[in-house]
C-alpha cells in the first residue's frame, strides 16, 4: 500500500477510535507529513527501512526551535513516537509486507523533567505581578492563574471551557481530557471570587470563560468564538508575568500543574486522589511527582534527626 494511503487510513483511526485530541492530530500529522517528504509520496508501506528512517531523523533533526537553538531529546521523540505507533497500526492492519518494526526505531533518552513547580513565594509574586494594563484583562489573567494553580487543568482543557460549564455556586465543574475522559474539577473559594469578579466586569453574553481584548466583526455571529483566548496568548502572558515577577525559572501553564499535584502531595494528598484529579490514565504518569515530596520528607528527617 503506498504510504500516503496508509497515512489516511491511520489518520482516521485516531480521529474515529482513538478519539485524538486536536493537538495529537496536529502533532502526528505533521511527523507523517515529514516522513512522505523523505520518502516520497509514490512509496509503499514496505519501502520503510532502518535507512528511510535515518534520512528522516538527519531531516528532522536538522531543524531548530524558536530560539534557533538545536531540538532537544523530547522534541525529537515527539517526531519520532508517531511514526512508530504508525508502523504499528500497519503490522495490526496489514496493510503491506514486509512491515518494518516498530521497536527497531528507538527512542532517544532524556532527562527526568523537572516536575517541582513553584514554591510558595514564586507562586505569591506570580499572583501579584500584574502586566496588563486594561482592567478587565487583569481581573482575567488574574483569574487564570488561580485557575490554573488551583484545578490543575490542562491548558487544552481551559481554552475549551464555556461560562456555562462552571457552577461558581457549588464550585465544582466536569471536563472532557484526554482521551474523551470525563473527571470532576473543583474550585478554591479564592478561584471562584477572581472567576466572579471577572465575569462582572465583562459587558458581553459570549460562550467562552476567557476571551481576549480584540473585538471582531463577526463576533456577535459566533457567540464571541472568534474572540475566544488561545493557548499561545495564555502560555505568553504567564510567561512574561513569570519574567516580570522575577521567577527565574520558566513559568508555564503546564508548570502551573505541576504546582497544584506537587502541593497537593507535599500536604499530604493520596496519589491515587492526585492521580484522579489530574485525570491521569495510569498512576505511574503520577508517580513522576513523589520524588518532590520524598525530597521534603528526605529534609524533614535530616533537620530533627541526627
Amino acid at each position: 500500500m503506498l504510504i500516503t494511503e496508509a497515512r489516511q487510513k491511520y489518520v482516521r483511526y485516531l480521529k474515529n477510535v482513538k478519539n485524538a485530541s486536536p493537538y495529537t492530530l496536529r502533532n502526528y500529522e505533521k511527523s507523517l507529513d515529514f516522513l512522505i517528504q523523505t520518502i516520497g509520496s509514490q512509496a509503499h508501506v514496505r519501502d520503510l527501512d532502518l535507512n528511510t528512517i535515518d534520512d528522516f531523523q538527519d531531516f528532522v533533526f536538522s531543524k531548530t526551535n524558536r530560539k534557533g537553538q538545536p531540538l532537544g531529546s523530547k522534541t525529537r521523540n515527539i517526531y519520532l513516537i508517531p511514526i512508530r505507533s504508525f508502523l504499528k497500526f500497519c503490522i495490526k492492519r496489514e496493510l503491506d509486507d514486509p512491515i518494518l518494526a516498530p521497536e527497531k526505531l528507538e527512542l532517544l533518552k532524556t532527562n527526568p523533567s523537572d516536575v517541582s513547580g513553584l514554591n510558595e513565594d514564586e507562586l505569591e509574586r506570580l499572583r501579584n505581578t500584574n502586566t496588563a494594563k486594561n482592567q478587565t484583562i487583569a481581573l482575567r489573567d488574574r483569574a487564570i492563574v488561580e485557575m490554573l494553580f488551583s484545578t490543575g487543568l490542562r491548558i487544552s482543557e481551559m481554552c475549551a471551557l464555556n461560562r456555562e460549564n462552571l457552577n461558581l455556586k457549588t464550585g465544582e465543574f466536569s471536563v472532557l481530557g484526554k482521551g474523551n475522559k470525563i473527571r470532576n474539577v473543583y474550585l478554591t473559594p479564592n478561584c471562584i471570587l477572581l472567576l466572579e469578579g471577572y465575569l462582572k466586569a465583562r459587558d458581553d453574553n459570549f460562550q467562552p470563560l476567557f476571551i481576549n481584548a480584540k473585538e471582531r466583526a463577526d463576533q456577535h455571529l459566533r457567540n464571541g468564538e472568534s474572540r475566544r483566548l488561545s493557548r499561545t496568548a495564555i502560555e505568553i502572558m504567564i510567561r512574561d508575568r513569570g519574567r516580570k515577577a522575577g521567577i527565574t525559572k520558566p513559568v508555564t501553564p503546564h508548570k502551573m500543574r505541576h504546582t497544584f499535584a506537587t502541593t497537593l502531595l507535599r500536604n499530604g494528598a493520596d496519589i491515587r486522589s492526585v492521580q484522579e484529579l489530574l485525570g491521569h490514565a495510569s498512576i505511574a504518569t503520577t508517580q513522576i511527582y513523589t520524588h518532590v515530596a520524598n525530597a521534603d520528607l528526605k529534609r524533614t528527617h535530616a533537620q530533627y534527626l541526627e
